[in-house]
């Protein structure tokens, strides 16, 4: 599936064919393919041929580009892949070797889980590594894995079988856990760069995601999943805070049509407003918005400056009101 975010010292995107010159750099590398799963690349134009097989958009498979942010360079690749029959994610990584010792698998795959459980259910992360390679243990230790047992793995082509290792890390979301919680505990404790207002009733944010530009939530100060258990004088002056941000945003934005969802999150399910500005041709085909956002699209972050002017004109716009 693709994936687009940022760490601190990372760009994460989709593998390109195009990236195969870069990606021979580790692909190619007989010290870097010492314990892999694949055999060594002899060739770049091999390396363009399996970037062209993969499948994209396989919902439980995110392999991703790592580029190294002050650099733009492309120095690896890594994801996660679901195993249906374990119940779990099983991770897997790249780093060319120029750049191994800085921390960036772990701050990667770190940042990878979290991308992941916001469309998916992570309840387990598995790794298998050869016996020998003891930077892969280091690595598994330092994300918060432990030790399940030996196994073995041969390499795809079948040339060499190593003794390895299986780590695992159980990690059920908590029920008491709310990601919706969690981000109004960071706009309490001024945390939150997208927070843009509270009302009554919420919170309005921007969406971290700006492929629709001006996309804009409103986060329910009551922890509760359905409208009907809101008391009714709550529920009437929540669905007017959602009126008055929606015209906010068509007021500061200008769509030509505005769509609008009541969604939950996660376990505990807690409510809040999405509210999509739409245009002509913001869409691959004319529909709802999830064809783009659920096919993989261009990375939408907005800079800080853009953020900030966005944010600006939808405050002034919700204070007029």
């Amino acid at each position: 599936m693709k994936a687009y975010f940022e760490t601190e010292h990372l760009l994460i995107r989709p593998l390109v064919p195009e990236d195969a010159e870069a990606a021979f750099l580790w692909c190619g590398d007989p010290l870097v393919n010492t314990y892999m799963i694949y055999p060594l690349y002899h060739r770049a134009e091999d390396v363009r041929a399996w970037l062209m097989s993969r499948d994209v958009n396989d919902p439980d498979n995110y392999d991703e580009g790592i580029v190294l942010k002050r650099t733009g360079e492309l120095i690896g690749s890594g994801g996660m892949r679901y195993q249906p029959e374990r119940h779990a994610w099983e991770i897997g990584y790249n780093i060319r070797r120029d750049q191994w010792g800085h921390g960036y698998t772990v701050e990667y795959l770190t940042a990878l889980i979290d991308y992941v459980r916001r469309f998916r259910s992570v309840e387990a992360i598995d790794g298998i590594f050869a016996a020998p390679n003891h930077k892969s243990q280091r690595v598994m230790e330092k994300l918060g894995m432990v030790y399940v047992r030996d196994t073995s793995f041969s390499r795809l082509d079948g040339s060499e079988t190593f003794a390895a290792k299986y780590y695992r890390r159980n990690d059920p979301q908590p029920e008491g856990q709310c990601l919706i919680c969690d981000r109004i505990r960071d706009i309490v404790q001024d945390r939150n760069p997208y927070f843009v207002k509270e009302l009554e009733t919420g919170y309005v944010v921007l969406g971290d995601d700006q492929c629709f530009e001006g996309y804009t939530l409103l986060l329910c100060k009551e922890h509760a999943a359905e409208l009907h258990e809101l008391s009714p004088a709550f529920r009437a002056a929540f669905l007017a805070d959602m009126a008055r941000t929606a015209e906010a945003v068509q007021n500061a934005f200008q769509p030509e049509k505005l769509n609008y969802e009541l969604l939950g999150t996660g376990k505990s399910r807690h409510m809040h407003w999405h509210i999509f500005p739409r245009r002509h041709g913001d869409t691959p085909r004319p529909g709802p918005v999830w064809q783009t956002l659920m096919d993989g699209h261009a990375p939408c972050s907005p800079s800080e400056e853009k953020r900030d002017a966005l944010k600006r004109a939808l405050r002034m716009e919700l204070d007029r009101l």
